[in-house]
């Protein structure tokens, strides 16, 4: 198998042991939009390259190699969390930041979902799914307060104003919360303030969900994993027999290593990256805690559509 060629201008003074992975930039929110091209062109080869190694023949070379790949991995993350730490203790968490704000560094260190995310952002990326849920009901959800474990929320629209639908938009934020935030002690829902009165005149807005096209179910042969872009979003599909899923693509969650090169192992999807395992029909982690985010998806005449944030339509 012809090894692929190597951008010149991207390993000048590098070394090509110590790449590990490649990094979709337009998944990762950077900082500052200066990214070298030469550090682009790298990641290029080097998602080529993982490619490649995917269809070794010799089962057992391949497994070596990844093996190897697999304890780089483990060296890096220990290094680096040691050097966050260092960097924290020299100069405060305020360092750490400005070190991160480096694109480059930023994209490393996105990699390894270090430095750790604080308690507000780990609530707001488990609440993720959560909002679009409550936006295509006409609701809208707000994070007033994360303290200690103790969530302070407000569920304000047309859906916080009945009981029975507030309480149950509740039970989905809670569940949310104790399933994607390990500190979660408590949800405090506070009561929404009143609607200011006013005559609706023209056209009124109404929210749903919005339905992209992920292509034909023909296309998608059962076993298979594939990456599909709509609207620039990453998702990860997969089919079982007749039963298709669909996932926001990223392990962990959120993160920009994206899962479309891992493997179905019956009904578990396991991460090329660091081996998690995932159930494909839940999205739930099986050897740790997590959840891979869903989307609704459907099949209609063939085609595979998707359920995408949401819209606002007009109504007389």
């Amino acid at each position: 198998m012809p090894a692929p060629t190597v951008p010149p201008q991207a390993l000048k003074g590098r070394a090509t042991g110590s790449v590990r992975k490649q990094i979709p930039l337009m998944l990762v929110q950077q900082p500052s939009p200066t990214i070298p091209t030469g550090f682009e062109q790298l990641q290029e080869w080097v998602g080529t390259a993982l490619e490649r190694l995917e269809g070794l023949e010799d089962e057992r070379t391949r497994k070596e190699v990844f093996a190897l790949l697999e304890g780089v991995d483990l060296l890096h993350r220990e290094a680096l969390g040691r050097l966050l730490g260092l960097i924290a203790n020299l100069g405060g968490q305020e360092l750490v930041g400005r070190v991160a704000e480096d694109p480059v560094v930023h994209a490393l260190l996105e990699m390894y979902d270090l430095p750790e995310l604080d308690e507000r952002t780990l609530v707001e990326q488990a609440l993720q799914p959560v909002y679009p849920y409550i936006e295509s009901r006409g609701g809208r959800l707000q994070v007033l307060d994360v303290e200690q474990g103790r969530v302070r929320v407000r569920i304000s629209g047309s859906c916080g104003s009945c009981a029975a639908s507030a309480g149950t938009l509740s039970r989905v934020v809670e569940g949310a919360l104790r399933e994607g935030v390990p500190s979660f002690r408590e949800l405090v829902v506070e009561e929404p303030a009143p609607p200011p009165m006013k005559i609706p005149r023209g056209h009124l807005p109404l929210i749903r969900p919005r339905r992209v096209s992920l292509g034909s179910v023909q296309d998608l042969i059962p076993g298979e994993l594939r990456a599909v872009w709509p609207e620039g979003t990453a998702v990860l599909l997969a089919r079982l027999g007749s039963e298709v899923y669909a996932y926001r693509d990223g392990c962990p969650p959120g993160s920009p290593l994206t899962l479309h090169t891992g493997r179905l192992e019956g009904e578990t999807l396991v991460c090329p990256w660091h081996g998690c395992r995932y159930d494909i029909r839940s999205g739930k982690r099986q050897d740790a805690a997590g959840k891979l985010q869903a989307l609704p998806v459907v099949v209609r005449d063939g085609e595979i559509i998707a359920a995408i944030g949401t819209v606002e339509v007009e109504l007389q």
